[in-house]
């Protein structure tokens, strides 16, 4: 599957190929409405991060999506004005916030989450059992390849 064309520029091969239709057919990088709730991708991201953890940092938070903290001060601002988290001075360390989902935001959460439990059912129900084990066979594998080379790199 590893087939590159060696050209100046963004290499021509059959991951940037398939991350590229992904991101285009599952229209990642625009506003979605899902579960009658519009939503952008790191919106979403965070809520997801935030309904299972229940409650976290700022930090914390930018760590689990790979964002910058500045970029999650952004968007949890954001999220505070939508009514669906609240930023709470950490009685631990007052220089830090906690992020708690609100009513509003659980509520936006279950939407969200009941109509993807409906795609990915329809979705994973369209795949042979073979086609869902080497899926998340290849997807383990790139995140572990990924980790891996995440370490590699200067921060």
């Amino acid at each position: 599957m590893h087939h590159t064309t060696h050209r100046p520029g963004f290499p021509d091969d059959d991951l940037r190929r398939l991350f590229r239709t992904l991101v285009r057919v599952g229209r990642v990088l625009e506003p979605q409405v899902h579960g009658g709730v519009a939503v952008s991708f790191s919106e979403l991201c965070a809520l997801g991060e935030l309904e299972e953890a229940g409650t976290l940092s700022q930090q914390e938070l930018a760590d689990r999506l790979g964002l910058e903290k500045s970029t999650v001060s952004r968007l949890t601002a954001g999220m505070e004005r939508k009514g669906w988290l609240v930023r709470e001075r950490d009685p631990a360390n007052r220089r830090f916030y906690r992020l708690l989902l609100t009513s509003g935001g659980r509520a936006a959460s279950e939407q969200i989450g009941g109509a993807f439990q409906q795609v990915h059912s329809s979705l994973f129900e369209s795949l042979t059992p073979a086609e869902r084990d080497a899926l998340g066979l290849g997807l383990r594998g790139l995140i572990r390849a990924l980790r891996e080379y995440e370490k590699t790199q200067p921060t």
